[in-house]
């Protein structure tokens, strides 16, 4: 494919960069050219507890809490951003306006993505982008898909988005340790169990299998627009 690519990566946990790092091979290896590969800085004061999708995990199976609410602490954080951060993030996004695609990569904050992500998007007015990212929560293909659609809201009108793909990311012990401290509380809590089985399951991943399915919608959506 003669396609010429740009990578901007959000990571808190160095799971959504382990999976940019292996999709930029993978796609490098089918003839793709990446000019340019940005990180992301997020807020240095984001919630480490709620890091890769964890409360919106909870809120999707249905535990208290608020999703709309949490988003909506999320927003606010993005526009009360430094005002330095926002430029630099806008320079960033000036330089990746060559490339024929813009790949965004982000860890899943309260169900959505975080500030620094937030702001890069809405500069890519004009440019094709395809999204990808990682959350603590990983058997619901509906729940990847929520948290896209309000990623990619962020995306300028004239923007075009060509697709995004997700997977489930290992969370850190202090997530565990919070769920654990659920379940003392009360020993018959059927969603502290749920929430201490899924990050036993969420340890192994990300894993080829995710990266491998990320891959092929991201080549399947850049064939798509090099027809």
């Amino acid at each position: 494919m003669n396609i010429t690519c740009s990578m901007a990566v959000s990571s808190k946990s160095g799971n959504t960069k382990l999976v940019a790092d292996a999709l930029r091979r993978e796609l490098s290896g089918a003839g793709v050219r990446f000019a340019a590969s940005f990180d992301l800085v997020d807020d240095a004061d984001a919630d480490p507890a709620h890091s890769e999708g964890v409360k919106g995990a909870e809120n999707v199976e249905g535990a208290e809490g608020d999703e709309a609410v949490e988003n909506g602490q999320s927003a606010n954080a993005a526009a009360s951003a430094p005002a330095e951060s926002t430029s630099s993030i806008s320079t960033i996004a000036t330089q990746a306006s060559e490339a024929d695609v813009t790949f965004v990569g982000f860890w899943c904050d309260k169900g959505l993505c975080s500030p620094a992500v937030q702001h890069f998007l809405q500069g890519l007015a004009g440019k094709r982008v395809f999204l990808f990212g990682t959350c603590g929560f990983g058997e619901s293909d509906e729940y990847f898909a929520q948290i896209l659609d309000r990623v990619r809201a962020y995306l300028p009108v004239d923007a075009q988005y060509i697709g995004g793909a997700m997977c489930q990311g290992k969370m850190g012990m202090g997530v565990k340790r919070r769920y654990e401290g659920m379940l003392e509380k009360d020993p018959e809590n059927a969603q502290a169990r749920m929430l201490i089985d899924n990050w036993n399951k969420a340890q192994s991943h990300p894993n080829e299998d995710d990266v491998s399915r990320i891959a092929a919608a991201a080549k399947e959506a850049l064939e798509g627009i090099a027809e």
